[in-house]
């Protein structure tokens, strides 16, 4: 693999064994806005699409649904555990028209034109260099080829990342570490107008950026369990990484405090804000 975003490829290695064991709890924040990016795609049949930021690949298999047999998917991650569990995925699945790759994308050598559109759900947020990244992904595609994906909002829009992330700083007494603005992370690209200014700067026409926002839902008897998956990932799980049982308890009494305290009707909603970024090659 040729490998420049030494620190992301170095950060998720760590992280990618909690993102397998927990990938069924990830998939109901991000799996209806990843399918409203798809959407935008308007995949045909027999087309070629490549997935970035694959992850442990359920939106290669889907992809691969919608081009069909006669159609071809990559999938790409930089973390060698999720692709691991991505191919057992398509396996699992009899998914046949699929394949994947220990890449990074911003420094892979695809070939000129293979693809006729490139996808992702929460994968372009890490590159050390997003305009190189998306020039590179711009050169993969046909002249005619689309680019999709799904992207964080800022933090404040994100409740249900920032709720966890308030009670880890109410037991430990200090701020997690945030990336600085624009750095590699899941808010580096929050900003509608940067996203545009990249994509526009990596060669891309007709750039749309849209903002939907909405909720992610637990019900009050998963309140327990949404507050546990809750602290290991993300901002909470970064500042509670070297801590001591009685903290982790503590933050994880005030998660569940701050959840209950929000139940209305059985259900507690917290906000989630994207944007959807799509653009022409």
């Amino acid at each position: 693999m040729d490998l420049v975003n030494t620190e992301q490829a170095e950060q998720w290695a760590l992280m990618a064994p909690t993102w397998v064991e927990m990938e069924g709890r990830l998939e109901r924040t991000s799996g209806a806005v990843g399918r409203m990016a798809m959407d935008r795609l308007d995949l045909r049949p027999g087309e070629r699409v490549v997935d970035l930021g694959c992850g442990t690949g359920p939106t290669t298999v889907e992809l691969a649904g919608r081009v069909g047999p006669e159609g071809r998917v990559v999938g790409m991650d930089i973390a060698t555990a999720m692709l691991d569990r991505a191919r057992q995925r398509a396996a699992e699945e009899g998914v046949t028209n699929v394949s994947f790759v220990h890449a990074d994308v911003q420094a892979h050598q695809f070939d000129e034109g293979e693809f006729d559109a490139a996808f992702s759900r929460f994968g372009v947020m890490f590159y050390a260099d997003p305009v190189a990244a998306f020039a590179n992904v711009r050169r993969a595609l046909t002249p005619a080829g689309r680019l999709s994906f799904v992207c964080w909002q800022e933090a404040l829009a994100n409740e249900w990342m920032t709720l966890p992330a308030m009670a880890v700083m109410s037991a430990t007494n200090a701020p997690p570490a945030m990336p600085e603005p624009g750095a590699p992370g899941p808010f580096a690209l929050c900003d509608p107008d940067r996203v545009r200014s990249i994509l526009t700067g990596a060669g891309f026409a007709t750039v749309e950026v849209t903002p939907h926002n909405d909720h992610v839902t637990a019900e009050e008897g998963d309140i327990e369990n949404f507050a546990g998956s809750a602290l290991r990932v993300g901002a909470a799980g970064r500042g509670l990484k070297d801590a001591d049982d009685a903290t982790k308890q503590k933050a994880y009494d005030a998660t569940v405090d701050a959840l209950r305290a929000k139940v209305e009707g059985g259900v507690v909603r917290l906000a989630r804000g994207v944007l959807l970024a799509s653009a022409r090659a």
